[in-house]
């Protein structure tokens, strides 16, 4: 799992529900962070409940972008063939089409690019995942209540990551130095100085 993912379970993990438009129910999101963490078991039975709630409310597009997320996570888990490619695929477009389908649900939109900018960079996603962070930071920057205050971290550590992997180390450090104002988590913090030292 790479270090995006492995913040956001540990952020989860510490407030669950706090960071991100997790689906409503509870086991769902519980069984979501211990898929984030490595439980394979977990992520199968996620998936599982995920279709359910999709089965019975088509357009949260919450359930769907989760959905996508996890059978990325299912790809992970897999050996090397055929279902783990398909397993990607299904979670590339599930992610898609929830995003197509609320261009403007920043909740959406911000759990697609954090999962599409931890993807192996060998799919070509990581340009589409910075524009992505991009495209959402102009979104929160117009309406900042759009997202929580730890979920814009979120958005700042990650986004400053992309442009830093782009070659962009004076754009990451300005989105690094708008997430270091914002008063929202002490570990985002600590990881946004963090990628400051580093950069």
């Amino acid at each position: 799992m790479t270090r995006h993912l492995v913040a956001l379970a540990t952020l989860l993990l510490a407030l669950p529900g706090a960071l991100l438009a997790m689906p409503k129910d509870p086991v769902i999101t519980a069984l979501y962070v211990r898929g984030l963490a490595g439980d394979a078991a977990a992520v199968n039975e996620c998936i599982a409940a995920l279709e359910n709630v999709l089965a019975a409310q088509p357009d949260d597009q919450v359930a769907r972008v989760y959905l996508g997320s996890a059978y990325t996570l299912r790809s992970r888990d897999l050996p090397i063939g055929p279902a783990k490619l398909s397993a990607l695929r299904k979670g590339i477009a599930l992610m898609d089409e929830a995003a197509a389908a609320g261009p403007g649900n920043a909740d959406v939109l911000l759990n697609r690019a954090v999962t599409t900018q931890a993807l192996p960079g060998f799919l070509g996603r990581r340009k589409i995942a910075r524009q992505q962070l991009e495209q959402l930071v102009g979104l929160v920057e117009k309406d900042p209540p759009s997202l929580s205050a730890a979920d814009r971290q979120l958005l700042y550590l990650n986004a400053g990551e992309a442009a830093r992997a782009a070659g962009d180390r004076k754009r990451a450090t300005e989105l690094w130095q708008r997430g270091l104002m914002i008063a929202g988590d002490a570990k985002l913090t600590s990881e946004i100085k963090a990628a400051l030292a580093q950069r």
